[in-house]
């Protein structure tokens, strides 16, 4: 009997059709197609991107981005093909997929009205791909973080269907996690049972401006995720909420060690209670972190165990995270037992998502 195997990182790539769930008054808050044309055809770049950007509430972001014409077709990646996108699964041994977005890794207006259409939208195109997906697509909320006061109701209706986690990234418009504007998420998710999902990414303007093109990508899309971590755990976050389930994706697990010795050392000098259990501080916060077949996984289990580590394809992408035959290359590697193998394929995903 094979084992079952969560992708606990894939992705859709977002259309047009993901914004047919505005409402008539929302049709203003659709997003514009902009591409650049020559001879009446969209310019594109070999590999992994179109030139397609989409105009939000006056600024031009990314439309398509990032993906992979490989391993992948349109119709799987965007999502108008499901059962193509099931079948593929199957090939590939994965039982169930968690989806996050693509648009929306860094596509985000300050605009609170703007911001409630497009992911409301969002949901509900999500909530529709799980309903004909035989429960095998699960998926990660945004949630309305400009209108605090709707969030309890929206995730309540993702939690419906079928979403297990909360979308966000490290900084949230010049916020991270640990900021109190948040607790009303944190109750909500952790009432509603749907984990905090940090992604690579940024929502952040500042750092948008200040960090620009590829040679400043990890400033801008991965060291936020590192730093709300490190805030997590100094301001005692997931002690004030017990319940709830953190997790950190598609920044590899290699930072950990440095992370946690860094953590250690402030959060010693800034606490009355210096014993501290780092090898446990995953396990002991219900922190998940998503690894990658690169790492040195190995040495990393040594330092936090082997509960709290996920794995992810980024199906659908093209880039230095994606690994589409990561479960099969983390299996046939053989550097670590097939009890710690099926922990990270399998049971930690399903205990990090609340999956059943």
């Amino acid at each position: 009997m094979s084992i079952r195997i969560v992708d606990a990182d894939a992705h859709v790539i977002e259309t047009m059709e993901t914004f047919n769930y505005l409402s008539e008054d929302e049709q203003k808050y659709r997003p514009v197609r902009l591409a650049p044309m020559d001879d009446d055809k969209i310019l594109t770049q070999t590999g992994n991107q179109t030139k397609e950007y989409w105009l939000v509430d006056g600024s031009v972001w990314t439309g398509t981005r990032n993906q992979d014409y490989q391993r992948t077709t349109p119709g799987t990646r965007e999502m108008t093909d499901i059962e193509g996108r099931l079948r593929h699964m199957d090939e590939m041994g994965v039982d169930v997929q968690v989806l996050y977005p693509s648009f929306f890794l860094s596509g985000k207006t300050e605009n609170p009205d703007w911001n409630w259409a497009l992911c409301r939208s969002y949901n509900r195109w999500m909530a529709d791909i799980w309903k004909k997906s035989n429960n095998r697509l699960r998926w990660v909320a945004i949630p309305p973080l400009h209108s605090m006061e709707t969030v309890r109701e929206e995730l309540a209706f993702c939690k419906e269907n079928g979403a297990c986690g909360v979308f966000l990234v490290g900084i949230e418009d010049g916020k991270m996690p640990d900021d109190p504007y948040f607790y009303p998420l944190w109750e909500a998710a952790q009432e509603l049972d749907l984990a905090a999902c940090f992604h690579s990414g940024i929502h952040s303007q500042t750092y948008m401006d200040v960090f620009k093109g590829a040679s400043t990508r990890f400033m801008s899309n991965r060291s936020p995720g590192v730093g709300a971590f490190h805030a997590l755990i100094m301001r005692d976050i997931p002690k004030k909420f017990p319940a709830m389930r953190w997790g950190f994706v598609e920044f590899s697990a290699s930072w950990l060690p440095y992370a946690i010795n860094y953590t250690e050392l402030s959060y010693w000098k800034n606490s009355n209670q210096p014993e501290w259990d780092s090898t446990g501080i995953l396990k002991n916060n219900n922190i998940y972190v998503a690894c990658q077949v690169t790492d040195d996984l190995p040495y990393i289990i040594d330092k936090v165990g082997e509960d709290n580590l996920v794995i992810g394809t980024d199906y659908g992408h093209h880039d230095q995270a994606t690994e589409i035959d990561a479960m099969q290359k983390l299996r046939d590697e053989g550097t670590l037992s097939g009890q710690v193998v099926d922990k990270i394929l399998d049971d930690n995903a399903r205990a990090f998502y609340g999956l059943d």
